[in-house]
């Protein structure tokens, strides 16, 4: 056996258990486990105890995968590649992320919706093995349409858009499973759009009802020219609404003047007033109070709306900001002192 023969042998050798395996990769055993059971990404052997061992081989696949999750790729794709393969492509990645570090001349940042104007031209990435051939010349002949790229569905394609910008992907996908879910959010995320627009032949209800809570657009094939044209104008139609809508409102809403128990305090300070008018712009000033809070949370977390919910975060301040400076009012004329504002942090 020559030195080469002996060192692969060595390499496949089953030796690590479970938990020393699952050490040297960085992960929590059971999500090890998760990746064996579900994806199968290694075949360990098993002891005579029953212990699952691993190789160094094993362990060499399973640290190539966990990088490539960390940089975004999708479980369910990565298992069915070959070891080669995963090195290949994390080569790549590593490649293009040198290129863009190193470029002089960085894509900026788009602004946010807060200072945005409203769009004008809707940029658009076609996604899906036809979808360049079957829809970019429909969309760009619509003015307010601009396709930026195409792209079919292989794990190699995420390296071409990394330094593409877009505002909405179209995907033409046949058949969707839950890691084309994955893959989808992560492309939308690599060219920071806000939205996806999904054309499918067949998917269960699981993975339609993961879009749908990720808002996407969703439209069945066989899908008319027309038809999609016409739901990505009303998105980008909506989108400047929402955008002038924003530009006519005042500068953010100050900050809480009173804090919960202040607001309670100040409502029961006021007995001489019959009616429970105090009590209830107590409760309109925390119920704002909360949505504001809720349109703040939505704006982070809900990227295809991060326009309307900066709008009902702004729209919600001024309105408890009112009601707060209506409250004060009523408190000076009954002769109640007004507890001090919370410092602004």
């Amino acid at each position: 056996m020559t030195e080469q023969d002996a060192t692969l042998a060595d390499a496949s050798t089953p030796r690590y258990r479970s938990s020393a395996a699952a050490r040297m990769v960085n992960i929590p055993v059971a999500t090890l486990r998760v990746w064996e059971r579900r994806y199968q990404v290694v075949g360990p052997a098993q002891a005579a105890s029953g212990h699952r061992l691993y190789s160094s081989q094993d362990v060499r696949r399973l640290v190539l995968i966990k990088q490539l999750v960390n940089k975004g790729h999708g479980i369910g794709m990565l298992a069915r590649m070959q070891t080669p393969q995963l090195q290949d492509l994390l080569h790549e990645a590593e490649q293009a992320e040198g290129l863009l570090q190193r470029s002089v001349a960085p894509v900026p940042a788009r602004p946010t919706p807060r200072a945005a104007d409203a769009l004008t031209r809707l940029r658009v990435l076609l996604v899906g093995p036809d979808a360049g051939t079957r829809w970019r010349t429909t969309l760009e002949a619509v003015p307010e349409l601009d396709v930026v790229g195409s792209l079919d569905a292989s794990p190699q394609s995420e390296l071409r858009v990394q330094h593409l910008q877009a505002d909405m992907v179209v995907a033409e996908l046949g058949a969707l499973h839950m890691e084309t879910v994955d893959w989808l959010v992560r492309l939308t995320k690599l060219v920071n759009a806000r939205q996806m627009c999904v054309i499918y032949g067949f998917a269960n209800s699981q993975v339609l009802e993961a879009l749908r809570a990720r808002g996407v657009i969703l439209r069945r094939s066989p899908l008319a020219p027309h038809e999609l044209s016409q739901a990505l104008v009303d998105t980008v139609r909506g989108w400047q609404s929402v955008s002038e809508a924003l530009r006519t409102l005042p500068d953010p809403a100050p900050p809480p003047r009173f804090d919960g128990p202040g607001l309670v305090n100040l409502a029961q300070s006021m007995p001489r007033v019959a009616c429970e008018c105090p009590q209830h712009l107590s409760e309109l000033v925390t119920m704002l109070g909360q949505f504001e809070a809720y349109s703040a949370d939505c704006e982070s977390r809900q990227p295809a709306d991060v326009t309307l919910h900066a709008y009902l975060y702004r729209v919600a301040g001024h309105a408890r900001a009112l009601m707060e400076e209506a409250l004060a009012t009523v408190a000076k004329a009954e002769g109640v002192a007004l507890p001090e504002r919370r410092p602004v942090r």
